[in-house]
């Protein structure tokens, strides 16, 4: 690792608060590999975005050249760092803070792939070519970054001599437009609730937002070509990342989790709203989604994967990564920590084989990967459709024979101590019930609609992390109907569970799957993401009402001309009232004068 001064000005540095924090209390103490070891029970968003592995998701995926160089503008405190240097043979890294430079260097110290610069790129002279860039979230630090502020294009043309000929600039920015903004949630850059949607205009300095077809416009300007990727719930902390090739469905858009600022004051529910966009029309998907990744190129570039997913709330040893390309899916482990877990995994595909049930999983060159089958084939997905349609006898076939699948090899275990609720010590108040129960040796307990697909009248399941010995397959069938979210538009659950004979044994099914659960999940980071956030319509409208009024002069002339106007409607609202209250007395006073002439009239009569 080499830190580069030479184009280094002395100046006082300065950063965050937050920022500070995880300098001193994890960067310049712990070993890189044990950061997320080290996270306090309350962990904040900062803590998971400069030090987890899910910030790395935004690029870890991507398909790096193994001999490639990559130039990295804006290296902040790191936390993208480590996957370039894993992955490519040479990484320059440019950060005009010094602080932060430092922080870099401390977390890499040991890499001799690595050299970090400091210094403002104008100012800076670098005598190579790189077969990447990358310019990640750097849009509110583009004047520090750059010695001047530019706009996206501009910055890009300035770094167009150091990109090889057939190189690639990877760029990721907030969408303007993005649904998490009309939701409630603060955006990236000032830490506000609804700025980016009026084009931060109010703001005392503008800022550059971006739209779709605005980067389309922009980029094929100068020259270039684009392929769009939609990390979700945003590009800091991806769990899942479609494409052009493969866009999300109303069925499928809640395979991510979203997460809130302290700020925020969320009034709906982000994946709800997807979903009823999506329903009426897939395509404005691209108009509301969060984020981008944008892959930019001199040449028309194909996408190798055009879907990827995530496990950001499980332990490290059990995150990997899911790739899904034209040809087949592929899966890789997020860091090291994961690589038994990937190892036993080929031993579950083994044991499929040996249970002769079908699959899609094979190990080819020591990888895990699986034949690509469209997502309509997906078995929740099948099932969903038949209840859509009413097809009851053809979801009863399919039931059926799912079902047949789970119970073949089974057998019953009468004691108590040779089963999975023993291991996992979980007291059954009736333990007669157990003999009721059909066991199998080797239980993989994710063989759940989700993990099959239904391909010409058979089923074929994929992705079998987890065997568990002696578990019941009635454990597998709950598991399957209780995930399976969107089932619940179409049927009663509990009508489901009566009807598969499920209910006398739901209270150790759920004790068992939360123990399951327990073992995989990082409580820490799962306590972040399922954090409850208020929905507070009242103070979000005032939000919208009080978001161009605060720290400006204008803003402060609009405050008196709004409290001006409310006076004067106050005085309306009277003088209405005051003139209403006259027309009355008047109009009151001619019909009784109308009355008595008529009743003097009759009288006469």
């Amino acid at each position: 690792m080499q830190l580069n001064l030479s184009f280094y000005k002395n100046k006082e540095e300065v950063v965050t608060d937050e920022e500070q924090e995880i300098i001193d209390k994890y960067i310049d103490k712990i070993d890189t590999n044990e950061y997320e070891n080290e996270f306090s029970d309350i962990v904040t968003d900062k803590e998971i975005y400069y030090l987890s592995s899910s910030s790395q998701n935004i690029l870890n995926w991507y398909p790096f050249e193994k001999e490639s160089s990559v130039l990295e503008i804006g290296g902040d405190l790191g936390q993208l760092t480590q996957v370039f240097i894993n992955q490519c043979r040479h990484v320059v890294t440019v950060e005009p803070n010094l602080i932060k430079a430092k922080a870099i260097s401390k977390r890499y110290d040991k890499q001799e792939n690595l050299e970090i610069i400091v210094g403002n790129l104008k100012d800076i002279k670098i005598d190579r070519k790189f077969n990447y860039i990358t310019l990640i979230g750097i849009i509110n630090r583009i004047e520090q970054i750059m010695g001047q502020d530019i706009k996206l294009t501009d910055l890009i043309k300035t770094i167009e001599p150091y990109l090889e000929e057939n190189g690639k600039i990877l760029v990721a920015v907030d969408n303007k437009f993005g649904l998490r903004n009309f939701v409630g949630d603060t955006e990236n850059i000032l830490d506000k609730k609804f700025v980016s949607i009026n084009g931060y205009n109010n703001e005392p300095k503008k800022i550059e937002t971006f739209t779709k077809l605005r980067l389309e416009r922009k980029l094929k300007e100068i020259g270039y070509n684009a392929n769009f990727y939609y990390p979700l719930p945003d590009y800091k902390l991806p769990n899942v990342i479609f494409s052009d090739m493969q866009l999300p469905k109303y069925n499928n858009i809640d395979k991510y989790i979203p997460y809130h600022t302290k700020k925020s004051t969320i009034i709906m529910n982000e994946i709800d709203v997807f979903r009823e966009i999506l329903k009426d029309n897939e395509n404005l998907f691209q108009f509301f989604t969060n984020s981008f990744l944008i892959e930019v190129s001199k040449n028309k570039e194909p996408i190798k994967y055009k879907y990827i997913s995530f496990n950001n709330c499980r332990k490290q040893e059990y995150r990997l990564i899911t790739k899904i390309g034209d040809e087949y899916v592929e899966k890789q482990v997020t860091s090291k920590h994961a690589e038994k877990h990937y190892e036993n995994i080929k031993q579950n595909i083994k044991q499929l084989v040996e249970q002769n049930i079908k699959t899609v999983d094979y190990e080819e060159d020591g990888k895990i990967r699986s034949k690509y089958c469209s997502q309509e084939c997906l078995l929740n997905n099948v099932i969903t459709k038949a209840l859509e349609e009413k097809n009851q006898e053809f979801l009863e076939k399919v039931m059926n024979q799912y079902i047949d699948i789970l119970n073949s090899n089974t057998y019953i275990e009468e004691n108590y101590e040779k089963t999975v609720f023993y291991k996992y010590k979980i007291d059954i108040e009736n333990p007669d019930i157990i003999k009721e129960l059909h066991f199998k040796e080797n239980g993989l307990w994710d063989m759940t609609f989700k993990n099959c697909f239904y391909i010409d009248g058979e089923m074929y399941f994929f992705d079998q992390e987890w065997n568990e010995p002696n578990l019941p397959v009635e454990y597998i069938l709950y598991r399957s109907i209780l995930y399976t979210i969107s089932l619940r538009r179409f049927i009663n659950i509990e009508g489901w569970f009566e009807k598969y004979g499920l209910n006398k044994f739901r209270t150790i099914f759920e004790k068992l799957d939360e123990k399951l659960q327990e073992n995989i999940r990082d409580n820490k980071i799962w306590s972040f993401y399922s954090e409850n956030h208020d929905f507070n319509i009242d103070e979000t409208k005032q939000e919208v009402i009080n978001l161009n009024l605060r720290n400006s002069a204008q803003g402060a002339f609009l405050q008196n001309v709004q409290e001006e106007n409310e006076k004067l409607k106050l005085e309306n609202e009277k003088l209405q009232a005051k003139i209403q209250e006259m027309q009355n007395k008047n109009f009151l006073y001619r019909v009784k004068r109308k009355i008595n002439k008529i009743v003097g009239e009759k009288s006469d009569e």
